[in-house]
Order: structure tokens, then C-alpha cells, then sequence
């Protein structure tokens, strides 16, 4: 069955500064818990150019701490990304209040990334790789990814219409592509510029993808992300 993660404080920070409140944060794990949602990227752990930004910029460990207790079956996680990942930010999971951590890679960083996943692994995290705007990888980037062996750790490999522009034959083409390359679990993350979000996400569901990513409401930077009930609401049905 497929797994959702829900990325409403991390994506939708970027439309309210990353600022949100207690109360804001336990509600929303409280419902995500009622509606079977698996995963919760509660924001970034990122120390760099962080002035003015809210709280759930950078994640630290004593602002996690403080709601942890609140989870409930919900895996929490944060977003790094290669050009600001700092080893000594991630203590290892046993001293840690995460789940999780997605590593962001635009095209021409995924080797590093590659490496950056192998480190969080070892300190016990489980580990998504994100590749940013998946249309722009080249063949470069196809071949690290070939050639990387570790490719077991991973929890799945995502790849994102970072732009809202592709279609669900773009979809069904980059889920082979990656699948050729050796990746058994692979995930979507969608943006809603050209209103196929919905669309997209149903593809790559079909295709068999391991996880797809939702926001309350759709919020989200650019064109908005996949709405949580829209998601649920159809999913119920087909069920049924």
C-alpha cells in the first residue's frame, strides 16, 4: 500500500517564514495519526542564512525534543540538502529526536549526496535522497546513480517536479529510468503549477512508487503541493 508523507511545515514554510505554533504542530500530528499517514518532515536542519526565518528552518534537536512525545506512530524527519549539510548537525539517532532526514540534491550534486546518505545511515537515521528537478538530470547524473552499490539503505529515492511542469507520461518515463538503474522503492514529490499534481502523483501510485508527498490544503511554495484530502478522499473510495 502506498505510504504518504506529509511535508505541510517544511514546504509550507515557505509561504509562512517557517513559523508555527505549538499548538499548530500537535494538531497536525494529530490528525496525520487519525488519517494513517506514515511520514512528517516537520521542516529543515539547517544552520546557514537562517536570520529572520522562523524556528522549523532549523530544526535543532531541543526544538524536537519538545514535541517527540506528541508523534504517535508518525516517523519524524527534517530536509538537509547538499550545499548545506553540516555532519555535526545530526548527531546520530539515538541522541536525536528524528526519524528521518531527506537529503535535497539538485543535478549536479547527487554523487555528493550519494555520500552524505552513507553518513546518515551509519548514524542510524533512515535516509530519503530527493533529486531536485528530475527533467534537468543528464547522463552524469543518471551514471552516479548506476553506480552507486548502496543503494539498499536508502528508504526510497524521490524524485520531484520541482518546477510543476511535467506529465504523467514524464512521470512513468523517469519512474523506468530510475528503476533501470537498480532502485526498488522510488517516490514522487509533485507541485501543482500546471494543475497535474494530482494527476501525477495517481501515475506514479500506479507505477508502484513507495510514497508520495502531501500538504494540508495543498499548501506549498510555487504552485502548491498535492492536498492531503484530495489524496485521502480518493484513496478511501477506491478502497472501498
Amino acid at each position: 500500500m502506498i505510504k504518504i508523507l506529509d511535508c505541510t511545515v517544511r514546504d509550507g514554510g515557505h509561504l509562512t517564514n517557517w513559523n508555527f505554533d505549538d499548538e499548530f504542530i500537535i494538531d497536525l500530528f494529530d490528525k496525520l495519526n487519525q488519517s494513517g499517514i506514515k511520514y512528517c518532515e516537520i521542516g529543515y536542519r539547517n544552520h546557514f542564512e537562517t536570520g529572520g526565518k522562523g524556528r522549523f528552518y532549523n530544526c535543532t534537536t531541543d526544538l524536537l525534543k519538545s514535541f517527540y512525545k506528541f508523534k504517535g506512530n508518525l516517523q519524524i524527519g527534517v530536509m538537509t540538502d547538499v550545499k548545506r549539510f553540516l555532519d555535526d548537525d545530526f548527531p546520530g539517532l539515538k541522541e536525536d529526536y528524528l526519524d528521518f532526514i531527506r537529503i535535497a540534491a539538485h543535478p549536479d550534486e547527487i554523487s555528493k549526496a550519494l555520500e552524505i546518505a552513507e553518513i546518515l545511515h551509519d548514524k542510524g537515521y533512515k535516509v530519503f535522497v530527493q533529486l531536485m528537478a528530475v527533467s534537468l538530470i543528464d547522463e552524469f547524473g543518471y551514471l552516479s546513480l548506476f553506480e552507486w552499490d548502496e543503494k539498499e539503505i536508502l528508504e526510497s529515492l524521490y524524485f520531484a517536479d520541482s518546477y510543476g511542469t511535467i506529465t504523467t507520461d514524464d512521470v512513468e518515463k523517469y519512474f523506468y529510468k530510475l528503476k533501470s538503474l537498480g532502485f526498488s522503492r522510488l517516490s514522487f514529490h509533485g507541485h501543482n503549477n500546471s494543475n497535474l499534481v494530482f494527476e501525477n502523483s495517481l501515475r506514479a501510485i500506479e507505477l508502484g512508487a513507495y510514497s508520495v508527498d502531501v500538504t494540508r490544503n495543498g499548501e506549498g511554495r510555487r504552485g502548491g503541493n498535492l492536498d492531503a484530502k484530495k489524496l485521502l478522499d480518493f484513496l478511501h473510495c477506491y478502497e472501498a
